[in-house]
């Protein structure tokens, strides 16, 4: 398809680059003077960290914005290393890469310190986010990189740098792996400076890349074989970026298909069974997929029936009884909040335990009155103990692993309430020695 003359000449203005672009002077000395290091850049980027710092440990993303507006990282050393292998300049280089190693280990410095003072030591899902890098984070680095560069260029700079600021997220990466060094934790500190690393690589490669689009001249004199030396560095050092970063993605892809899959599934087996879902738990790192049936004693069948379609998951359906109640009625009312999450799974599980609990006290009622509980004085001694605990549920039933030639029994408790690790453990061992049964499980939902 011929595209006409006057066409190609207007897509040619409107993606020109060089209608707008500063003098080359000009962006010359811009560039250079953010890359020096000075006292106000080394105050505004401490203040900076510790604004990162604090918005991670609360887990608030406001504040991490915030901090990511402030930072003097974006516009100085990284796009000043790319430019000046754009303009062949080794000296501003090797500033610039000076200067990156002070920043960082200025900002390591900064949040190790704080993280190891602060009273808050979980690490947050904003925390937790920065551990785990992958080939999406090296597309928003390139492209962020790409957009600086450009805006740095202009002469009229806009609002585009704060943009790019927040898209490639240098700062929060460098304080996670501060609250990695404080705490001891390796693995996050391998995945938050990864991610690091990834933006610092390619929002330097791309301002190479753009620096060279639109032509800005040489600031040095480079021989043929130096520069080919260059440019075998520069692919070798982000081919080896790049590489895992497309390797965590693809597991990450996999994760997510897994959990997607067996949700599917598990929505799948509850239409139109007599037996009902109570709990379902899927670690799609682990590939394991863990379920709490109850009405019918189905665990058999809804094991093998997962497990021929996940062949390399490891797949655990629990039996927890309850044969006697109204089941169909609990399904109809639980599926009518699938939906929904953690809020309304504790609504299900007070709604099942008022059910069972009505149950007990109609077959109460129709035995002899000299008949008493047989759980009555557990109950009692349960509420005594824990009177943070608002429901309890006691089940038995049959359990099937996968490994196990047959099933066997067992004993549940399902007690709803605030308590914690300890106050579980404890209440665990307690009731082994109080029922005489070693094998009783505990099971507590918030």
């Amino acid at each position: 398809m011929n595209i006409p003359k006057q066409n190609k000449n207007t897509l040619k203005e409107l993606f020109h680059l060089r209608h707008d672009q500063d003098q080359a002077d000009n962006i010359d000395n811009d560039i250079r003077a953010g890359v020096r290091v000075a006292g106000t850049n080394l105050w505004v980027l401490m203040f900076a960290i510790l604004i990162a710092s604090i918005g991670l440990n609360v887990n608030s993303t406001a504040v991490i914005i915030g901090a990511m507006l402030i930072s003097p990282l974006m516009g100085t050393a990284i796009i000043g290393m790319g430019y000046g292998a754009a303009v062949n300049d080794v000296r501003l280089i090797r500033l610039a890469l000076r200067n990156i190693l002070i920043f960082i280990a200025l900002s390591l410095i900064t949040s190790s310190l704080y993280f190891w003072l602060s009273p808050l030591k979980a690490a947050g899902s904003e925390l937790l986010a920065r551990t785990e890098p992958t080939l999406w984070d090296v597309l928003i680095a390139f492209f962020g990189g790409s957009a600086g560069i450009i805006a740095l260029t202009r002469k009229e700079i806009s609002n585009v740098v704060p943009g790019v600021a927040i898209a490639t997220a240098l700062m929060p990466p460098l304080c996670t792996a501060g609250y990695a060094l404080s705490h001891g934790r390796w693995d996050y500190f391998a995945g938050a400076f990864y991610l690091f690393t990834i933006n610092c690589v390619f929002i330097a490669f791309s301002t190479l890349l753009f620096s060279k689009l639109m032509k800005l001249p040489k600031r040095g004199i480079m021989d043929g074989t130096t520069r080919q030396i260059h440019r075998i560095m520069i692919s070798l050092i982000v081919l080896a970026v790049m590489l895992p970063s497309a390797y965590l993605a693809s597991k990450m892809v996999a994760n997510e298909w897994f959990q997607n899959q067996a949700q599917q599934s598990i929505r799948e087996l509850q239409r139109d069974t007599p037996f009902l879902i109570l709990r379902h738990q899927i670690d799609k790192r682990k590939r394991q997929i863990d379920l709490i049936i109850g009405g019918s004693n189905q665990a058999q069948t809804v094991q093998t029936q997962l497990q021929q379609r996940f062949p390399n998951a490891q797949i655990h359906v629990q039996y927890a009884g309850a044969d006697q109640a109204d089941l169909n009625v609990l399904k109809q009312e639980m599926s009518e909040h699938s939906s929904q999450q953690q809020s309304e799974i504790s609504a299900q599980l007070h709604y099942l335990s008022q059910k069972i609990s009505e149950y007990e006290r109609e077959k109460q009622e129709q035995q002899p009155a000299e008949q008493a509980n047989p759980h009555q004085d557990l109950l009692n001694e349960i509420r005594a103990q824990y009177p943070e605990i608002r429901d309890v549920a006691i089940l038995s039933g049959q359990q099937w692993a996968q490994a196990a030639s047959q099933a066997q029994s067992v004993n549940m408790i399902v007690v709803q309430g605030k308590i914690n690790t300890q106050q579980q453990a404890r209440l665990q061992a307690w009731l082994k020695v109080r029922l005489h049964d070693e094998t009783m499980e505990l099971m507590v939902r918030p």
